[in-house]
């Protein structure tokens, strides 16, 4: 049987989302949202490498499940990071992020919002799923 993976908990991506010496939010309270603006939580701009894996069964997903990741912000509601792979509309992935000081890796899910190619890769947007009510 795989093994469970743990959802992200507010302290761990607290702890996560502050020890970024390049942390700084590009939310600003009392602004009204309109747009392509229209988070429900605040980003904090982050550099880090996730690790991704690809949980579609597609040819292409399974040819390269695995992937890797540049952030450049994180909130609750998910993520903006960097790609040398194409990652379709739509398509499942799993983010790890990595074990930071006394604080244990944990795992998000989500899915791709968009992928646009860059100069550098792709810069994509993932939605993480909803956590589950307890």
């Amino acid at each position: 049987m795989g093994a469970l993976l743990k959802m992200p908990t507010p302290m761990r991506f607290a702890d996560y989302a502050n020890a970024s010496a390049e942390t700084g939010s590009t939310w600003q309270p009392g602004l009204t949202k309109s747009g392509a603006e229209r988070r429900v939580f605040p980003r904090k701009e982050i550099r880090a490498q996730v690790e991704g894996k690809r949980l579609d069964h597609t040819v292409v997903a399974c040819r390269s499940p695995q992937l890797s990741l540049s952030l450049r912000d994180l909130s609750f509601g998910g993520l903006s990071a960097m790609s040398e792979t194409p990652l379709g509309r739509g398509e499942r992935l799993t983010v790890f992020f990595p074990p930071l000081g006394a604080n244990s890796g944990w795992d998000a899910y989500g899915r791709v919002l968009r992928c646009e190619p860059t100069g550098l890769g792709y810069r994509v947007a993932v939605e993480f799923d909803p956590l589950p009510a307890a």
